[in-house]
């Protein structure tokens, strides 16, 4: 079986200027099913993003996780920052995803 992505977000983690710093990432596995997450830097998973990864959202859809939005990365005023892609939805992008910041 094939799968849609290496790795899905699920929430993520921001400073206090509400810049994501950290996400919860999830390898994928054939069939599109995905281990425990790790809490991952936003700089580490941008490596993986560069390495050829393909990285998605998943969001809460009753009655379970669906997966969603493509992850990718811009850069702005020389720093590089994670990015889902446009679409009509906003449910499924980043800044979309479940809050971690009480978290630790």
């Amino acid at each position: 079986m094939s799968k849609s992505a290496n790795y899905v977000i699920s929430g993520v983690w921001k400073d206090s200027d509400d810049n994501i710093t950290h996400v919860m990432l999830h390898p994928v596995n054939d069939g599109d099913s995905w281990k425990m997450g790790e809490k991952t830097s936003e700089a580490s998973t941008i490596t993986l993003l560069k390495n050829g990864n393909v990285i998605r959202t998943i969001v809460w859809d009753y009655p379970g996780w669906t997966i969603k939005s493509k992850v990718t990365y811009v850069t702005r005023n020389g720093k590089e920052f994670l990015r889902s892609e446009a679409n009509a939805t906003t449910k499924d992008n980043l800044d979309n995803l479940i809050s971690m910041k009480a978290i630790k």
